[in-house]
């Protein structure tokens, strides 16, 4: 018997148009994790591919990724927020989301490049995490689900939408998260991992006001911003514009020591 495909993905709402029905595809074992979770399994070899941070194909050791399907923005993204109190350029202490990867160098790169604050202290905190502590750091990052739920009590913190900063600043898309498998993937398990994910998009994606809708009632949030978000926020394509948003991404978050390597590896046939 054929071992099932170890997949994994962001357990987020902009992730179910690309794993829809996945669990439950004929030999395919669907893992479903925070981003710094699933980079760490990958590179473990407890998974053959993830749904996952962008971020890691510029760190070592090198992974690979499938281009096509992607999670990614132009503009506001509603679920990438970083939350300061006071002025963004006075920010000295950052606490940033334990489970992203891409997000946090972002809320970096963005804070030095594009804000002029002089970040001296980052800690991990946890998503669940009082914003109103009165020791919190002064700029607090969260992402995916907990972002969409702390965007309606911001405790009179200004939240930065880093999709919106980006795109202002840069005038380009940003990628989020894109199917990463290990970079000595056998050419069979590779093309059968392409097959399955690119079916899966084709599945979702005409079902996206039907999974806002599931996902509205899971969490207790509005539908119609829920639909709004999967309709208009997130694109779902690498294309051209997200290529090159990458790259730039790459740039200066090499040039301010965050990754590895300064160019994005070319997509694996």
């Amino acid at each position: 018997m054929t071992a099932p495909m170890r997949l994994g993905s962001v357990p987020y709402l902009n992730a179910r148009p690309l794993v829809a029905d996945l669990a439950d595809a004929p030999g395919v074992a669907l893992h479903e994790a925070p981003p710094s979770e699933l980079a760490r399994e990958l590179r473990a070899g407890r998974l053959d591919a993830a749904l996952a941070s962008a971020v890691e194909l510029l760190r070592e050791p090198p992974l690979g990724w499938i281009a096509g399907p992607a999670i990614a923005s132009r503009g506001p993204v509603a679920s990438i927020l970083l939350f300061v109190r006071g002025a963004p350029r006075a920010v000295t202490t950052l606490a940033l989301d334990r489970s992203s990867l891409t997000a946090a160098a972002l809320a970096q790169v963005c804070l030095a490049e594009f804000l002029g604050a002089r970040v001296t202290r980052v800690d991990l905190c946890d998503p669940r995490d009082d914003l109103d502590a009165p020791d919190g750091a002064d700029a607090v990052l969260r992402i995916g689900d907990p972002a969409l739920t702390t965007a309606a009590r911001p405790h009179g913190r200004l939240a930065l939408d880093l999709g919106a900063l980006w795109t202002e600043r840069t005038g380009l898309p940003f990628v989020w998260a894109v199917w990463l498998v290990g970079a000595g993937t056998p050419p069979a398990l590779l093309t059968a991992i392409r097959r399955a994910v690119l079916a899966a998009r084709e599945r979702g994606l005409p079902r996206r006001d039907e999974l806002a809708r599931r996902f509205a009632e899971e969490q207790g949030l509005d539908p119609g911003a829920c639909r709004d978000y999967l309709r208009h926020r997130i694109r779902f394509e690498l294309g051209p514009d997200e290529h090159e948003g990458l790259a730039a991404f790459a740039r200066l978050a090499h040039r301010h020591g965050l990754v590895d390597h300064a160019a994005i590896p070319e997509p694996l046939a």
